[in-house]
């Protein structure tokens, strides 16, 4: 028996797990900060949904509650484009990621309480 190679990737397969959120985030541009819809995300990448077309190359910060995860658009369809991230995340942010898909109800309330109570002290939108 001899020694086989892993297969070969098909472009657009992915090699790492994604995670699916679905969770309002932010998208720092160059030309300013538009609001998104943060659908996956995985260690290197993400899918985000947001209404302004960008072109492939695209520098951005994603900012996610504490996270400010630098990358670049590589891809932009339909309302959607796929973020890479210019190095990996943390395993402790991952984890983090993982305890938002498992608790969502949770996190919705405290998202909920968090800003009921920034709107009451003046801060924020």
């Amino acid at each position: 028996m001899g020694f086989t190679a892993p297969p070969r990737l098909q472009p657009g397969s992915r090699s790492i797990n994604r995670l699916r959120l679905g969770v309002p985030a932010r998208l720092a541009l160059t030309i300013g900060t538009e609001r998104c819809l943060l659908d996956d995300i995985s260690a290197i990448g993400a899918r985000l949904r947001l209404s302004r077309a960008l072109p492939k190359g695209q520098t951005a910060v994603l900012n996610f509650h504490e996270l400010r995860i630098f990358g670049s658009v590589v891809w932009w369809r339909n309302g959607e484009c796929g973020l890479r991230f210019d190095r990996p995340l943390d395993l402790e942010d991952m984890q983090g990621m993982l305890w938002i898909t498992e608790n969502r109800d949770l996190y919705d309330r405290i998202c909920r309480e968090s800003r009921a109570e920034d709107w009451s002290a003046g801060i924020g939108e």
